[in-house]
């Protein structure tokens, strides 16, 4: 394993082509302005989550044992079609509570900024996407306007310390964005783990990683005791790209449905796919 250590600024990972497969974008420059929102995003979750029921598949996961709420626009597990999370009267008071808070909107600005500013065509495809699926199904609700992504994650209890998972049902081809948060030295604990690249990454609060986390294992160092760590993160699950890509169909409904024709293109636009989405990943 390397050890890659935080220097402020971005810094791209990327393969032997070059190919910025993995971005550290670091913080904004504003560091005094953003201590406040790192303050404020910390307060609003030890406080909305206070004495909110979550239920067991939100407490108990893949990713550990800590709460992990979702909140926005999702597809996939034999659903027909795109729509909201379901969440509980309460967790939802919680997780809508978050995406009208200033510094959870300011966090969503800075992650959209960042993602259109290092790959735009990424960037580009996951908004015109989402876009699709709000205009076609207009009760789905946008989390953000001034972010691509469709779904927001919420990583709460205190000790939000990943074990080595792959989030498979994300889009392939494309980012998350991963922010933690809280008072915990990255320098002793909290690092993210990139398996597959045998990296270990230093990752202050306030920061932001962006990664392909359907592709590469990944989790967390533990923190010291008395510090505590929270995270946010933001993607957009690869069913949603699927369901648009097919005409507003899943894909067992396209095949019962298109013609030959069009079922013809869709087998050689999948031979392709592969090759297509490494061109979302910019040479640097």
């Amino acid at each position: 394993m390397r050890l890659i250590t935080y220097t402020p600024g971005s810094r791209p990972i990327v393969d032997r082509h070059r190919r910025m497969m993995v971005l550290i974008a670091g913080k904004p420059r504003d560091e005094d302005g953003w201590a406040a929102v790192e303050n404020g995003v910390v307060d609003a979750i030890e406080q909305g989550s206070r004495g909110v029921s979550f239920s067991e598949k939100q407490r108990i996961h893949k990713r550990g044992r800590f709460p992990a709420p979702a909140v926005g626009v999702s597809h996939g597990g034999g659903e027909l079609a795109p729509g909201n999370r379901a969440l509980s009267a309460g967790v939802k008071t919680f997780m809508h509570g978050l995406l009208h808070n200033h510094c959870f909107i300011r966090l969503a600005g800075w992650v959209g900024r960042t993602f259109e500013t290092h790959n735009a065509p990424m960037y580009h495809a996951y908004s015109s996407t989402l876009t699709s699926l709000t205009s076609a199904l207009p009760h789905l609700r946008r989390n953000y306007s001034n972010n691509p992504f469709a779904c927001m994650t919420v990583n709460c209890g205190g000790r939000a310390i990943c074990e080595p998972h792959g989030d498979f049902a994300n889009k392939p081809d494309g980012w998350c964005a991963v922010s933690p948060f809280g008072p915990f030295d990255h320098t002793k604990g909290g690092h993210i783990v990139l398996w597959d690249l045998k990296l270990v990454i230093e990752l202050p609060p306030g920061s932001t990683i962006y990664l392909p986390s359907a592709l590469i294992i990944h989790s967390n160092i533990r923190i010291r005791a008395g510090e505590r760590r929270y995270s946010v993160t933001h993607y957009s699950a690869g069913g949603l790209f699927r369901w648009v890509y097919n005409g507003g169909r899943t894909d067992e409904e396209f095949w019962s449905q298109a013609s030959d024709e069009e079922k013809e293109q869709w087998e050689v636009d999948r031979e392709r796919r592969w090759s297509d989405g490494l061109k979302y990943f910019p040479v640097v």
